[in-house]
């Protein structure tokens, strides 16, 4: 319960975004869940391609948010009353026998974010449907993966750096 409380805050919060993207970790294997809050369409990128019932116990929950949602927000937008879960959305096959779908969800993330400028070639990549990333296309997500690390995580500078203090406000004077 604390679970879809939290996804409901969340939505709430992120209402006025066109999409929320949602990494999600389910039995060992990493998928792309995209919310498109002005249509309410749900779309999966999963490049194992698992049917929906392996992801029914993330949907059921969401889509019980997604109701709440609309039931309480009426007048601010014409959403519909389901999710409409879109499963079969173009996007690379992982390789059979690879543990390379988290480099996959990441390749996702860049290439659908703005921040992630697609060039021509993320395009194409984005399109390619039942074809599999090269072992070179899996070695660049990682060094972006490991670039973003080191440039806006670990260095000081960066814009995700954090000093490992916990700042918890200002003590009590009483």
């Amino acid at each position: 319960m604390e679970t879809c409380q939290n996804m409901y805050d969340l939505l709430t919060r992120q209402n006025y975004k066109s999409y929320i993207f949602i990494p999600y970790n389910f039995g060992y294997h990493w998928i792309l869940l995209i919310l498109s809050v002005e249509t309410g369409n749900l779309i999966v990128f999963d490049s194992m391609r698992n049917p929906k019932s392996a992801i029914q116990h993330i949907l059921d929950p969401l889509n019980r948010v997604w109701k709440k949602f609309v039931k309480n927000n009426k007048g601010r937008g014409q959403w519909r009353p389901e999710l409409n879960v879109n499963m079969d959305y173009p996007c690379a096959r992982q390789q059979q026998g690879t543990d390379w779908c988290g480099y996959y969800v990441c390749d996702y993330l860049h290439i659908m974010t703005p921040c992630g400028k697609a060039t021509d070639e993320d395009t194409t990549m984005s399109q390619m449907g039942d074809e599999c990333y090269s072992t070179d296309r899996i070695n660049a997500v990682c060094e972006q993966l490991a670039g973003f690390i080191l440039n806006e995580i670990l260095d000081p500078r960066g814009e995700f750096y954090h000093d490992g203090h916990i700042h918890r406000g200002l003590p009590s004077t009483s």
